[in-house]
């Protein structure tokens, strides 16, 4: 788990620094650490192993469509952005949602703000990848570090366990995102780079 929990730390910073300026990557990297994410929540049932292999490919697979899907950019990015928000949103609720519930949630974020994406314009783009970029440096930190963040060592889930630490580490991260993917497109003109 060790090296899947700085694959996701990895994926996470490369989302927060390179989200918008290699958009096409980064559509693939944060479609890997959403289908990953989740396929390790829904599967928490089967052996460690199956649950790997199954995420990986998951993960692969909206990478690899995510990398295709370029002429959809802002919907895809929407939809990201969406299902990203659900998921902070089910991990901050003081209960837990049965999952069927809960992927109901994330499947209706996803669908809701990928159609309206292409009216957010580049800020779908910033808030998507800043979001899945915070989200995916914090999941595997929380793997990593699980006292700190008050979970047991084998706690797997996509839902993070938001205590106050956690909980202001991804505040810092999004908004540090936030604000040097603003930066770089103010001083770049063009924002996208596909």
């Amino acid at each position: 788990m060790f090296l899947l929990d700085i694959l996701l730390i990895a994926s996470g910073v490369f989302l927060l620094i390179y989200g918008g300026r290699l958009f096409r990557f980064a559509l693939a990297v944060g479609g890997f650490v959403l289908g990953f994410s989740l396929a390790m929540w829904l599967l928490s049932s089967q052996p460690v192993a199956v649950r790997l292999l199954i995420s990986l490919v998951a993960g692969g697979i909206i990478a690899i469509v995510g990398y295709m899907l370029v002429k959809m950019v802002l919907h895809f990015a929407g939809a990201i952005l969406g299902a990203m928000l659900a998921m902070v949103v089910l991990s901050l609720l003081p209960i837990t949602l049965p999952t069927f519930l809960s992927l109901i949630v994330v499947a209706a974020g996803a669908g809701v703000v990928g159609f309206f994406g292409n009216r957010l314009g580049d800020w779908v783009i910033i808030l998507a990848t800043t979001l899945s970029g915070a989200y995916a440096i914090l999941l595997g930190l929380a793997h990593l570090f699980p006292s700190v963040f008050g979970i047991g060592r084998d706690y797997l889930s996509a839902q993070i366990p938001f205590s106050v630490p956690a909980f202001l580490v991804f505040v810092i991260f999004l908004v540090t995102g936030i604000l040097g993917q603003f930066e770089i497109r103010r001083v770049r003109g063009r924002y996208v780079n596909l």
